[in-house]
């Protein structure tokens, strides 16, 4: 009976002993430090002063005095530059349900994939997109920011570089290729996408080429030139460039000598014939070629002849010779003449050989065909060409011939200009019919004629249109070749 007596009145020594303490300023003020010994709190007050946080509110007395002598653990939250407003105010239960102690229940005043929506409604608008990350869809916030407290921008729980790889691992993969997109080479995602949600595929700001112009806006003066690349028109930037990261120069899909073909395959397989132009069977389009606008046809970096010009330059001077095809007047150009990227012919012609003059100069083929100009003469360019006398492109002398027409007649029909007795030829006799100095087309047709050795008329007809005085007298034809012993 006495010892049940006695812990009777121990009781009620000690409940009255804390309920003193409890009505007087000094008692509760060492209860209060008490408690935030035990808790190792000593210095919360101080640390809830910091940048941007505000003092503790009157509603979150309660939640520190009750949490905090528990949670103990988070008080170097309180170092950390980012805080969230209800943690830094001590507004524990704005988001937890109060536990019992040693419960170990995580418990929140709505269910965890909803709780976050309660207070940032701003984010609303978002869940009604049509493409949305799928943390922030299943309403995971925490899977990319603390809850309390971080040293990083927006509370993530890792910096933003490190962030979104740690789930998309398969941007590692372009971890070791050469040409990055600057942002994504910094880990600066979020420049191009939002974390959120869009109304994009891929969660980026801006729709097509309106993301990437908003950082390239250099290239919008090409959108107003006539003609446009179908995929730059288009806006699909990365139908020809990865946006992240490729092993080709300028973030290219592919090597640029490849990229060009994964397209036009057409222009793929005339690099397997024909003579080819030097850039074109290297893949070197643009060379020619702007990837993106242009004022000319075909994206050409030139007009016509003067593209060839920016390489070929030295072939201007040709078309300001006595004697040239038209390309200085635009009756023609190089590409009458020249595919531009492979050709049957020599020099990449559109036509081989002789066919190509056939193209404009058709009437001379049936005679000359039949000459032994086109049978038998092997000049300095092969057996019966054209080019053998003319030059295809300007020349002193015509019509575009390589050389004074009797030095260039010689060059062949040697023993003709060394015979003993011969027609006066040069600049010293005159062609009474055209009023110019006699030459061997004074009587010959060079590209064919139905008469011996090309002449312009039957012989005897021929000279008298010249000795027309002869006309009723005998008429000695001209020997002029030596005879033959």
């Amino acid at each position: 009976m006495g010892r049940w007596l006695s812990y009777i009145v121990s009781i009620i020594t000690a409940v009255a002993l804390v309920f003193t303490m409890l009505i007087t300023d000094t008692g509760r003020q060492l209860l209060q430090n008490g408690i935030e010994k035990l808790a190792g709190l000593v210095q919360i007050d101080g640390l809830l002063n910091t940048d941007g946080a505000k003092e503790p509110g009157k509603s979150g007395e309660g939640d520190r005095k009750v949490c905090g002598t528990c949670h103990s653990d988070k008080s170097a939250d309180f170092r950390k530059k980012y805080q969230h407003a209800p943690f830094v105010r001590w507004q524990c239960t704005d988001c937890h349900v109060p536990h019992t102690v040693g419960s170990g229940k995580k418990e929140f005043v709505v269910e965890i994939d909803k709780l976050c929506a309660t207070c940032h409604f701003d984010r609303k608008n978002e869940m009604a997109m049509p493409v949305k990350h799928p943390p922030f869809a299943k309403g995971r916030c925490i899977d990319c920011h603390d809850p309390h407290a971080s040293d990083y921008p927006r509370q993530l729980r890792i910096p933003e570089q490190q962030l979104c790889q740690s789930c998309h691992t398969v941007a590692m993969r372009y971890a070791g290729l050469p040409s990055k997109h600057p942002p994504f080479a910094k880990g600066y995602c979020t420049d191009c996408h939002t974390p959120h949600a869009s109304t994009g595929k891929g969660l980026t700001k801006l729709p097509g080429d309106k993301l990437c112009f908003s950082c390239h806006y250099d290239r919008l003066a090409e959108r107003s030139m006539p003609v446009k690349h179908k995929p730059y028109a288009e806006g699909n930037c990365i139908g020809c460039h990865g946006p992240h990261a490729t092993s080709g120069e300028k973030m290219l899909r592919y090597p640029k000598e490849k990229l060009c073909f994964s397209c036009h395959v057409d222009k793929a397989e005339q690099t397997k014939v024909g003579y080819q132009h030097p850039p074109f069977a290297k893949g070197q389009c643009t060379g020619c070629h702007t990837p993106h606008g242009s004022y000319n046809k075909s994206l050409v970096l030139e007009p016509g002849s003067q593209l060839c010009y920016l390489c070929h330059g030295k072939y201007r001077s040709y078309f300001s010779m006595p004697s040239h095809h038209p390309v200085d007047t635009g009756r023609i150009e190089c590409f009458s003449c020249h595919n531009p990227h492979s050709g049957p012919g020599k020099r990449m012609t559109i036509a081989p050989g002789n066919e190509l003059c056939y193209n404009c100069h058709g009437w001379l083929r049936e005679g000359f065909e039949s000459l032994a100009h086109a049978k038998k003469a092997v000049g300095r360019a092969g057996k019966g060409l054209c080019i053998n006398c003319h030059q295809p492109h300007g020349s002193q002398y015509r019509p575009l011939l390589f050389a004074d027409q009797l030095d260039m007649c010689k060059t062949c029909h040697g023993k003709i200009a060394r015979a003993a007795i011969n027609h006066p030829v040069g600049p010293k006799y005159t062609d009474p019919i055209r009023g110019i100095s006699m030459r061997c087309t004074s009587c010959h047709g060079p590209h064919g004629t139905p008469n011996q050795y090309f002449t312009l008329e039957p012989r005897t007809q021929l000279c008298l249109k010249c000795h027309g005085e002869k006309r009723n007298q005998d008429i000695i034809i001209h020997r002029i070749l030596p005879k033959k012993k």
